[in-house]
């Protein structure tokens, strides 16, 4: 009896240590944003992908970013990732109010609305796409600091009331 519980707690062990060699393994990762002018990019999401695994740090106001794998502050695995930048699309401020509803009926119910400005995506197109993305593939082997993400453009002008 003794030598089977032993036999057991060793199994479980070995069990325990091959699921664990895949939890661990994940660096730091940080850095910023700017374009080629000097002037951070203030918004979107940078990201990491291979065949195995995607990563994303969202951009802050001031260019900076942390990536994460599933949860803030919970890193980037090992390997080489392609890098793109997403969610770069920016609207102007509302351009106009409109109401809804039959102006002459009084007891037709009438909602108020904001109208959006124009979109306009701040990175050249390239930079969203994973295979066409001027940025160098980006090896983790452990904590990077200070990783300067350059897009090559100028940045785009303040739109008026900004």
């Amino acid at each position: 009896m003794k030598n089977n519980v032993s036999k057991l707690l060793a199994f479980v062990c070995v069990v325990a240590m091959i699921a664990c060699a895949g939890c661990g393994g994940r660096s730091q990762v940080s850095g910023k944003v700017v374009f080629s002018d000097g002037t951070p990019l203030t918004y979107g999401t940078v990201n990491f992908t291979n065949n195995e695994v995607a990563c994303k740090g969202q951009i802050e106001k001031d260019g900076t970013f942390k990536m994460r794998t599933f949860k803030p502050g919970d890193g980037v695995p090992a390997g080489t990732y392609k890098v793109f930048i997403t969610d770069t699309l920016q609207f102007g401020d509302a351009a106009a109010t409109a109401t809804t509803g039959n102006a002459e009926d009084k007891n037709a119910e009438k909602v108020e609305y904001s109208i959006i400005g124009k979109s306009t995506n701040t990175v050249p197109n390239e930079y969203s796409v994973p295979e066409l993305s001027p940025f160098e593939p980006v090896t983790v082997k452990g904590t990077i600091k200070n990783l300067t993400l350059t897009i090559e453009a100028s940045a785009p002008a303040a739109a008026p009331g900004e």
